[in-house]
Parts: C-alpha cells; sequence; structure tokens
C-alpha cells in the first residue's frame, strides 16, 4: 500500500512540477518551514486518558497556480511531524510521534493584495509512527493506519517573496495505535514561513509604433 501512495506522489509531484513549467509566466514555486502544534481528538471522552498537544516540524515545497486576479490553486508537499502526548492509567506518560508525507492541494483567495484565506484537502502518508514512554520507545508504524484525509483552512500573508501562514487541520481517519479499543483522529494548527523563488512575469513594455510621414 505505502509503495503504491509513493508511486502516486511522485506522478503528482513530477505532473505539479511540468505543469507549472509550461506556466512559468504566471506559476511560483517556493519552500516553506514551520511547526505543527499537533493532538488527538477523541471520538469519545476517555475518562482514563489525558491527551495533550505535541510540537513538531514541517517543511517541504510548494507552487502557487493563479488561475485569476483572486483565486489560487497551491498544491504543497511536505514533510509533516505530527502526534500527541498522552497520559493514562494503563500506559503511564506516552509521546506519540508519527511522521507524514503531506500533500495540501489548496484555494486561495486574496481578499486584498497582501492577504488571503484559503481551504483546501490533505492527504497524508505515513513515514513512521513512534511512541516514547520514559524509559523504551517503540515502532509502532504497521499497527497505525497508513494514510490520513484531512480537511485544513487558514489565513495568509504575502510581503514581496515571503510568505506567512496559519492553518488548522483536521483529520478524519482512526490513527490510533490500538483500533478497537481507543479512536482517535489527528488535529493540529500549523504554523509556517516561505519564500517564493519565483514572481509573476511582468508584462513587457508596449512599443509605441512610429507614425510615417506622408
Amino acid at each position: 500500500m505505502r509503495k503504491l501512495l509513493t508511486a502516486i506522489i511522485a506522478v503528482l509531484f513530477c505532473s505539479t512540477i511540468v505543469f507549472g513549467q509550461k506556466m512559468k509566466q504566471k506559476a511560483a514555486f517556493g519552500f516553506k518551514a514551520g511547526v505543527n502544534v499537533s493532538g488527538f481528538r477523541p471520538a469519545i471522552d476517555y475518562q482514563d486518558i489525558d491527551l495533550g498537544p505535541k510540537l513538531g516540524q514541517v517543511f517541504g515545497a510548494f507552487v502557487q497556480i493563479p488561475i485569476s486576479a483572486r483565486v489560487t490553486i497551491q498544491p504543497e508537499f511536505l514533510y509533516s511531524q505530527m502526534g500527541a502526548k498522552a497520559k493514562s492509567t494503563l500506559w503511564g506518560d506516552v509521546t506519540f510521534r508519527y511522521n507524514y508525507f503531506s500533500i495540501p492541494i489548496l484555494v486561495k483567495y486574496n481578499v486584498v493584495k497582501s492577504f488571503n484565506i484559503y481551504a483546501g484537502i490533505e492527504n497524508d502518508i505515513l513515514i513512521r509512527a513512534r511512541q516514547k514512554q520514559i524509559y523504551e520507545t517503540s515502532t509502532i508504524t504497521y499497527d497505525v493506519k497508513d494514510f490520513d484525509f484531512a480537511y485544513t483552512a487558514g489565513i495568509g500573508t504575502s510581503a514581496k517573496k515571503w510568505t506567512f501562514d496559519i492553518r488548522y487541520i483536521h483529520g478524519s481517519q482512526d490513527v490510533s495505535a490500538a483500533q478497537g479499543e481507543n479512536t482517535f483522529y489527528n488535529q493540529a494548527v500549523q504554523v509556517t514561513v516561505g519564500y517564493k523563488l519565483h514572481k509573476k512575469a511582468k508584462k513587457a513594455p508596449r512599443v509605441k509604433s512610429k507614425k510615417t510621414k506622408k
């Protein structure tokens, strides 16, 4: 399953780059990095489990493809660290660390020149999952669902080549390592800073035709 998803990602990534190259006069390419403040959203209120947030890194690349003066499509290709901290009468103190390859596809609307709002979907493919207890760290990759589908929305600003974004991510798949006993969903607030390598090409100045004298 992971190999199939990896192949799909590679095709999607290459297709986006090719499409972006064809529209290079309009498209903007860039890199971004930031932090996730992530946690688990329980299906019900588990009395014996206390969930808390966890900090993680996020970084990768993005492509901005304008389709009108105000609307832009933005695919992203990110390495994203998710997870949560938990206290349980059964487990004790545990930190869950889930590393994903994430592909958000966003529709951005420019409210004004330097401020935008956006929403979209996010496909998260699990790279590795680990749980850390006080004296032991174990790999639980094959105990966790290897794919998560999430909804995301946020706001952003831009200044010349720099961008700043804050978004909320709402997972829809059960990512518990003990599926059937507990049900947890990913959620996170993501804050990133980006840098665009290309900007929209300027229109060539019009050449005034010289009037011929009679």
